[in-house]
Parts: C-alpha cells; structure tokens; sequence
C-alpha cells in the first residue's frame, strides 16, 4: 500500500493551519479584532476537509472499480490525520513562542471580558480561561481535535464515495 498521497496531505494540512494561525495574527484577528477569532478560526476546519477528501479520493482511485471499502478509506483517513497530527504541534509551538507569544494572554483576557459583561463570576472566568488557554492544553486538543476530526471526515467521504460508487454501478445495469 503506497502512502504517498496521504503523507503529502498531512504535510499539507499541517502546513495549511500554520499559515492560517499566522494569518490570523496579522489580520488582528488575535488582538485587535479579537472579538471575530472565534467564529474566523473554525474556518480553518475546511483545511484538513479539503486534504482528507484529497488523500480518499486518489486512493479510491487507485482501487479497481467496486473493490474500494469504507475501511480503506478510514486507514487512508487515519495516516493523513496522524502525519497532520504530529506535524502542526512543533508548527504551533513555534508560533506561540515566537510569532505571537501573548496569544493565550490576548484570548484569556478575552474571555475574562466576556464573563464580566454577561455578569459572570470572574474569578471563576480567569481560572477556567487559564486552564483553557495554555500551551499544554492547546497543543493536546489540536492533536486530537486533530485525530478525531480526521477520522470522521475520512468516514463521511468514505461512504459519499461508497454510495457514488454504488450509484454508478446501479446505473451501468
């Protein structure tokens, strides 16, 4: 099994979130236009979309017709997530500490904002955004935002690629 396709992907994806994180940041979208990030942030979720989709389709591909199965596509899914995986935490660590490293003081300050304004506890506020916003914490939920994320794109295109296949095959009859 050539893995190819899904290792370039993964490199690709990786190197697609750091570009987005970094155009985040001279955007203002991490300081001056804070107030934006979190809604501007979760479109870089097309990223690994647009890879995964990529890396499943050159390997349907590569199947003889009516062979492909989810579970091929889920193997392929699984490489391009884990590469991407490991790949954007060393990408990200480096962004945070040297391109922007008051990112996790920008966005708890941020939160802490939030919480005072819908009349909430803030000693509570600053405690939980502490422990949302650091560099362990981070760089955890990206690795397995990550996995997961990937091994559910991976299984959506696999089947949309099943039932095209059973939908061609239904027609040539």
């Amino acid at each position: 099994m050539i893995i190819k396709n899904e290792l370039v992907a993964g490199i690709l994806i990786a190197m697609g979130t750091f570009v987005w994180i970094c155009l985040e940041y001279i955007s203002g979208l991490q300081d001056t236009y804070i107030d934006y990030h979190m809604y501007v942030t979760n479109l870089s979720f097309v990223i690994p979309v647009i890879g995964i989709n990529w890396a499943l389709k050159k390997r349907f591909h590569s199947f003889a017709p009516g062979t492909f199965q989810i579970k091929d596509g889920l193997i392929s899914g699984v490489i391009v997530s884990v590469t991407a995986a490991f790949l954007i935490i060393p990408m990200l660590l480096s962004f945070f500490t040297y391109i922007n490293p008051d990112f996790f003081d920008s966005m708890i300050s941020e939160s802490v904002k939030h919480a005072i304004l819908n009349g909430e506890n803030t000693i509570r506020a600053v405690q939980d955004a502490q422990e949302y916003f650091n560099l362990n914490s981070y760089l955890m939920q990206t690795f397995t935002g990550m996995l997961i994320f990937g091994l559910l794109v991976s299984l959506m295109v696999s089947y949309r690629l099943m039932k095209k296949t059973r939908y061609i095959e239904k027609k040539m009859i």
